[in-house]
């Protein structure tokens, strides 16, 4: 049971243990782009959303969004050159898709999508908010 009324002085003085808690720094295997996707994504998230063992997942989820940034490029360059090869075009679209495939669904299990962070209520009221349909004073 606690102390009823104001806390003393002295109580006020008592220095409290600040716990600071910092997100784990890029991979040493991480090359540098994908250490900058590793930087641009713990700081979009408070510090503790990355722990030590989601770490290996946030370092395969940079690789692959370099991988999908590379293979973009070998589409438009495909796309631009007058040697045109569709059966090539074809195979970076393919490797595309896969790769951005496993990217949703490292982000969905790291729960940086938006999908991944809504309750199904907190979603229903979210969906509520996008002022979609008649307002509950119009019906």
């Amino acid at each position: 049971m606690g102390q009823r009324g104001r806390r003393s002085q002295a109580e006020l003085e008592v220095a409290s243990p600040v716990v600071t808690v910092t997100a784990p720094d890029a991979c040493y295997s991480l090359r540098d782009e994908e250490a900058e996707v590793w930087q641009a994504v713990v700081e979009s998230l408070p510090a503790d959303w990355i722990t030590p063992g989601s770490a290996p997942v946030l370092a395969a989820y940079c690789r692959a969004t370099v991988s999908a940034r590379r293979l973009g490029m070998l589409i438009a360059q495909e796309e631009a050159s007058p040697e045109y090869d569709a059966d090539r075009h074809l195979q970076f679209i393919r490797a595309h898709s896969q790769i951005a495939a496993t990217i949703k669904t490292l982000a969905t299990s790291l729960r940086l999508t938006p999908q991944a962070r809504y309750t199904p209520q907190r979603a229903g009221t979210q969906a509520g908010r996008t002022g979609s349909g008649k307002k509950p004073w119009e019906v």
